[in-house]
C-alpha cells in the first residue's frame, strides 16, 4: 500500500512539472512571435480617407467587425504630425468628415521622415477602431490605425 501511494505522488509531481514546462514554453512562444508586417499584408479596405469613413458609416456590425484588426491602405492629406519621444509618432490625416489618426511606433516611427501639412500620403495601418464624433462639441469621428507605415505601391 505504501509503494503505490509513492507512485502515485511521483505520478502526480510529474504531471505537474510536464504542464508547466508545457505552458512555459507556449508562453515563450507567444512572447517571441514576430510583429506582423502591415507592408506586405494583403489590405481589407484600400481607398481615400473619406472613402474609409464612408465604408464604416454604411456597413452593419458584423462588416465593421470583420474589419477590425485587419490591415487597411488609405490615401489622404496630412492635418498633423507630431513626434513624442523617440520612438513614436502620430499623425492626423485631412478629412472633410472624419479624422484619421495613424500610431507609427518603433523602427518604422524612427525611420519616418518629418511631413508637412498638406502633404500627399499613402500608408497602411492596423484598424483598431471608429468613434462617432459629437456635433454639438465641433468633434468628427474618429477612425483609429496603429502599427502604420508609409506605403510606396510597387
Amino acid at each position: 500500500m505504501y509503494f503505490w501511494r509513492m507512485q502515485t505522488k511521483k505520478i502526480a509531481l510529474f504531471l505537474v512539472l510536464g504542464l508547466a514546462a508545457l505552458l512555459l514554453g507556449v508562453g515563450l512562444w507567444m512572447w517571441n512571435k514576430p510583429h506582423r508586417n502591415v507592408q506586405e499584408e494583403e489590405p481589407a479596405f484600400v481607398g481615400k480617407t473619406d472613402g474609409l469613413l464612408q465604408f464604416i458609416q454604411s456597413s452593419n456590425d458584423s462588416v465593421r467587425a470583420s474589419l477590425l484588426n485587419q490591415v487597411v491602405e488609405v490615401e489622404g492629406l496630412v492635418a498633423e504630425f507630431e513626434r513624442s519621444g523617440d520612438s513614436t509618432v502620430s499623425l492626423r490625416l485631412l478629412s472633410s468628415k472624419a479624422d484619421v489618426l495613424c500610431s507609427f511606433s518603433g523602427k518604422t516611427a524612427v525611420e519616418l521622415p518629418d511631413l508637412l501639412p498638406n502633404q500627399a500620403v499613402q500608408l497602411r495601418g492596423i484598424y483598431t477602431g471608429y468613434e462617432e464624433g459629437l456635433p454639438g462639441f465641433d468633434m468628427l469621428p474618429t477612425v483609429t490605425l496603429n502599427r502604420c507605415a508609409l506605403y510606396e505601391s510597387k
